[in-house]
């Protein structure tokens, strides 16, 4: 009933905004996306600010963790992609093609759409500010095209807008880091504060001078999603299930490490056949249950998918312990498993914190002039699987891999996510709570 539920209002919100969109009634449209407005918090309370989510995954899992240890603040969630409706309902020229998060405000690209945007945000906030009374936008990210203008329209109805920065992290530390930071030099922010995982990434967009971000507009405060793996005093006593968890991944990545054809090529095999010894593995244990997970969009289900047809052509032969998803609570899943694989993805480094091996493809010998992931410095921490005898030696020998010295874990972890004490989502909250609290002395 509630997939029945949630599936009517989700086809009503659309409805709503596309008529708003039409008949130009942003009042329709500020009432359609109160109606899309989810309750983070558990449970009730009274709180004393609101803060209006722009949810998007990862991101929402940090904004949960946040609502389940704060009891200041009530997180109401609207996804992001709504405003790309409407983005791309006005903004809809043919120079909308050309516009991307690094040249937005580089050009004059989709000037007449950009401002049709605005002129309707602009009549819609007060509604929409009346409906659901929040005190802050809360983003995880400033590139987006989309977050623009209403960031402009938040700073004119001095409602800050904060930020929390999950991207960069592998880009760092690996041979992607002046690619990514390249990408980021035509950005803009417009709002009041910007929060990090990490102080390399702060530091780094620091260095190349964004308009709008300043030291005093930013400020390191870890990762909210990983504070229950230090809060779960059982986490090293848990009956582990004999279950390994990928986090699916392919060679798009590699366009930010090279742009050589050839060797993105080798690296899409790789890829693809990386998945397929993971898939192996589970129809020749069948006492070990193998889940891949992958982003939500369908596409990356497809990926998986399409590879799985190819190797399990017969049904009869398909394993029953194989599970494809792409929903689920990662950390559960990876607090659950053995081990856990993927590539240039912080899942790894929540493995870490949670004490399971990290496993990765190995790409050293196709890419051999830079480095290709963020364990480069420190190597001990992640096995490399190059072959499916390799993939069973790390699984079946796991407590093995694991002896490694913790200071240098607690360095890389200081590294990559500030500091590994469970506190970031209380850090997080009062960071936003001040930018409150300093909107409305101004």
């Amino acid at each position: 009933m509630k997939k029945i539920i949630f599936k009517i209002r989700l086809i009503a919100v659309k409805a709503m905004l596309k008529t708003s969109l039409y008949l130009n009634w942003p009042w329709l449209g500020a009432l359609a996306l109160w109606l899309a407005a989810n309750k983070v918090n558990q449970g009730k309370g009274r709180y004393e600010y609101t803060v209006l989510c722009l949810g998007r995954t990862i991101f929402s899992d940090d904004v949960a963790a946040m609502a389940g240890s704060g009891r200041r603040v009530k997180y109401v969630s609207v996804h992001r992609s709504y405003f790309c409706q409407i983005f791309n309902y006005l903004a809809g020229d043919w120079e909308k093609e050309k516009l991307s998060e690094e040249n937005y405000h580089v050009n004059n690209f989709c000037q007449a759409g950009k401002e049709r945007y605005y002129l309707y945000l602009k009549k819609l906030f007060p509604y929409w500010h009346k409906l659901l009374r929040f005190n802050a936008v809360f983003s995880g990210n400033f590139v987006y095209v989309e977050h623009q203008e209403l960031m402009r329209v938040c700073e004119e109805n001095k409602v800050p807008f904060v930020v929390l920065f999950k991207e960069g992290i592998a880009a760092t530390a690996s041979g992607a880091y002046d690619k990514w930071l390249d990408m980021c030099r035509g950005c803009v922010f417009i709002g009041a504060k910007v929060l990090f995982y990490g102080d390399k990434v702060r530091k780094s967009l620091l260095s190349i001078n964004l308009p709008g971000l300043t030291e005093a507009k930013s400020e390191v405060v870890g990762a909210p999603r990983l504070d229950a793996y230090f809060s779960d005093l059982d986490l090293k006593n848990r009956q582990l299930k004999k279950q390994i968890i990928l986090f699916s991944f392919y060679s798009e990545n590699f366009y930010n490490l090279t742009g050589d054809l050839e060797t993105i090529k080798q690296a899409r095999k790789r890829c693809d056949d990386f998945h397929v010894w993971f898939m192996n593995f589970a129809k020749r244990y069948k006492d070990y249950t193998v889940i891949i997970k992958t982003k939500f969009p369908k596409h990356y289900l497809s990926y998986v998918k399409n590879i799985y047809e190819k190797v399990f052509q017969d049904e009869e032969n398909r394993p029953a312990n194989l599970a494809i998803i792409n929903l689920g609570n990662s950390a559960q899943l990876i607090k659950d498993s053995i081990a856990v694989a993927g590539f240039y993805s912080t899942t790894l480094t929540e493995a870490i914190v949670a004490g399971k091996i990290s496993l990765s493809p190995f790409f050293g010998d196709i890419i051999t002039d830079k480095p290709w992931d963020y364990f480069a410095m420190y190597p001990e921490l992640i096995n490399y699987v190059k072959s499916e005898s390799d993939l069973e030696e790390y699984v079946m020998n796991y407590e093995k891999y694991l002896a490694y010295s913790q200071e240098r874990r607690e360095k890389f972890l200081r590294q990559l996510i500030h500091i590994p004490d469970g506190q970031a989502s209380f850090r997080a909250e009062s960071a936003i709570i001040e930018a409150v609290e300093e909107y409305r002395k101004n």
